[in-house]
């Protein structure tokens, strides 16, 4: 029913739209190729209080070098995107909106690829557009965290108390990363930003959608200390596939030491499958 509600909210009254920060980088010729044959582009969608920077460190380049045109966006509030002032009001849908604009930008159906909280993003897309394929990775499952929350307060109450009061999720290196040195992780945790607490309480509310037509990759971790186990196994069985398990690589796959191999296991699929 809430899913319903929010649907008509849209239709009546629709997001408005704010600057958008979109990094790109397309390998010389690609346009050039047959369209029907031509590697798919890559649209990146960053979790929480982080931004596109997180894809331009490692991933939108080696990408790139293996011929696929690649794409991130930071979402309202992140990044060097508008909205920041407004973060405060600011609503999961306005989230999908900014993701829609930006695939209308694009030169052809893109393959959604989300981390954590951009994955549920990128569900919530696919149920208003038929994306090329959809590739979640540590998910925000759809049927909601809040049975995430007992376990909270029993190991972070501060934290859960700062969440609740409308602060942003606090994250530190030892959550987002296994192997990464201290440095590097520091400078990555120091880049992370403000997140909406409307956005945040809607990650632990269900979301209904209806059936996605598009190949599914679920990518989880047993090291991950910020999605756990059940929500990647939900998330994989609402689509009837098997996750896919990258031990050793911390909740931010894609900055964590280890990106490589699950960057490969991304490419790979979108090869075969997409």
């Amino acid at each position: 029913r809430a899913s319903k509600v929010m649907r008509m909210w849209d239709w009546s009254v629709p997001p408005t739209s704010a600057h958008r920060e979109v990094l790109s980088i397309v390998p010389e010729g690609w346009h050039d190729q047959p369209r029907a044959t031509r590697k798919p582009p890559l649209l990146f969608v960053h979790g929480i209080a982080h931004g596109a920077w997180c894809w331009r460190e490692h991933w939108m380049p080696a990408a790139a070098e293996r011929g696929f045109p690649v794409y991130a966006v930071s979402l309202r509030g992140h990044g060097d995107s508008g909205g920041r002032k407004r973060l405060g009001r600011t609503l999961l849908r306005h989230y999908v909106h900014d993701v829609m604009q930006t695939i209308t930008e694009m030169p052809q159906q893109p393959v959604l690829v989300g981390h954590s909280m951009g994955a549920l993003i990128s569900q919530l897309v696919a149920d208003r557009y038929q994306p090329r394929g959809l590739a979640l990775l540590t998910p925000a499952p759809l049927q909601g965290a809040a049975y995430m929350l007992p376990s909270m307060l029993r190991r972070r109450p501060l934290d859960a108390a700062k969440v609740v009061a409308g602060g942003t999720l606090p994250l530190r290196s030892e959550q987002l990363f296994v192997g990464l040195d201290e440095t590097t992780a520091a400078r990555y945790v120091d880049r992370l930003g403000r997140e909406s607490p409307w956005a945040q309480f809607e990650l632990f509310v269900p979301h209904r959608i209806g059936p996605v037509r598009c190949p599914v990759l679920v990518v989880g971790t047993p090291d991950d200390r910020v999605v756990d186990i059940k929500a990647v196994e939900q998330t994989a069985r609402a689509y009837g596939v098997d996750p896919v398990w990258l031990p050793g690589i911390g909740h931010d796959l894609m900055l964590d030491a280890g990106w490589e191999k699950a960057l490969g296991v991304l490419l790979d699929w979108v090869d075969e499958r997409c």
